[in-house]
């Protein structure tokens, strides 16, 4: 019984479903079953839960270190908004395509946008149409040369 979702908390079981699925979110629900000591349904149940509580909010393909190559460039952008609240200013820009990673942070910087382009000049335009967003103040760039570890996760 202790390990019963009380409340609205995840409990221990929810726990271990997460852990697999960040391990392999390709897991089958008859897999995921076995692992967790539950049924089908049970674990379809709780999936269904951790989706519409927001828990989990989707599930995606990690590249490893080869399928990545070719792909141009990826940069870290140092961002500094004009105007409060930053969300409305956000909104504008969060879906587009090149973008990976997106934090808000604390310190001389809003933001750190993670992205993904196809060469300098691209990063070049990718920048400046950033930059062009009403409430925009600032925007920097840094260039990654080398990811030693943490490559497999998006």
């Amino acid at each position: 019984m202790a390990d019963r979702k009380i409340g609205g908390a995840r409990d221990s079981i929810d726990e271990k479903l997460i852990s697999l699925l960040c391990r392999n979110a390709r897991m089958t629900l008859t897999a995921l079953a076995q692992e967790l000591a539950l049924s089908r349904t049970a674990v379809q149940a709780r999936m269904a839960r951790l989706e519409r509580d927001k828990v989990i909010v989707g599930y995606r393909a990690v590249l490893g270190r080869d399928a990545g190559a070719d792909d141009g460039l990826r940069a870290v952008l140092s961002v500094t908004f004009s105007q409060r609240p930053c969300s409305p200013v956000v909104e504008k820009f969060r879906h587009w395509p090149e973008i990976t990673h997106y934090y808000s942070v604390t310190g001389p910087h809003d933001a750190y946008v993670v992205v993904r382009v196809g060469n300098a000049q691209a990063l070049s335009q990718f920048v400046d149409r950033l930059s062009a967003i009403a409430g925009v103040g600032s925007v920097r760039s840094a260039v990654v040369l080398k990811a030693d570890f943490g490559e497999t996760r998006s």
